[in-house]
C-alpha cells in the first residue's frame, strides 16, 4: 500500500529523470467496478504504481496539482464516479 509521504515523494519526481518503458501505459489500468471507492482507488494506485508519472501509449503524461486546488484522492473519487456513470 502506498503511504501519503511517498505519494508526496512521487508528485515530486521529475518526468525527465524516468526512463518511458518505467511508465505504466494508463491504458492498460483495468478498473474493477465490484469495488468501493477506497478500494477502487487503492487497487488503481496498485496498478499505476506512480499515479503523477506515466504513459498514455508513446506520450509521456507528468500530473500536478494546484497547491489550493482538488487533491488527488478527490480527483480520483470524481473520475471513478464519472467512470462509472458512463
Amino acid at each position: 500500500m502506498i503511504t501519503s509521504r511517498q505519494l508526496d515523494a512521487m508528485s515530486e519526481q521529475s518526468i525527465e529523470t524516468l526512463e518511458k518503458e518505467e511508465l505504466v501505459d494508463i491504458s492498460t489500468i483495468n478498473i474493477r467496478k465490484d469495488l468501493t471507492h477506497e478500494n477502487k482507488i487503492l487497487d488503481f494506485l496498485g496498478q499505476i504504481r506512480n499515479p503523477y508519472c506515466f504513459r498514455c501509449g508513446d506520450v509521456p503524461v507528468r500530473v500536478c496539482f494546484s497547491k489550493s486546488g482538488t487533491n488527488l484522492e478527490t480527483a480520483l473519487q470524481e473520475l471513478f464516479i464519472r467512470t462509472r456513470q458512463s
